[in-house]
């Protein structure tokens, strides 16, 4: 029901069929212009995008795909998330 990206995920696919799923992102410090993209692929439950400790994502620190395919692509400024595209 948790998952930490690492600097290595690019497109994470995330079932939360079974319950509410949490992914927090790798700290944006020290990762400018690293692309994290989220796809939600069930239809139940929500999956919450966590930013990093007191990092946000375009000013907030979490950011909830709720419906089946939804999907968010942020990138880092190296102090803090930014989303790039979401649907």
């Amino acid at each position: 029901t948790t998952y930490t990206t690492t600097n290595a995920d690019g497109v994470i696919s995330v079932d939360a069929t079974s319950a509410s799923f949490t992914v927090t992102l790798v700290s944006a410090v020290g990762n400018s212009g690293l692309t994290q993209t989220f796809k939600k692929i069930n239809a139940a439950n929500v999956v919450t995008i966590d930013a990093n400790s007191t990092q946000t994502i375009d000013g907030v620190t979490t950011y909830a795909l709720s419906a089946r395919y939804s999907w968010v692509t942020v990138i880092s400024d190296g102090a803090n998330w930014m989303i790039t595209g979401a649907g």
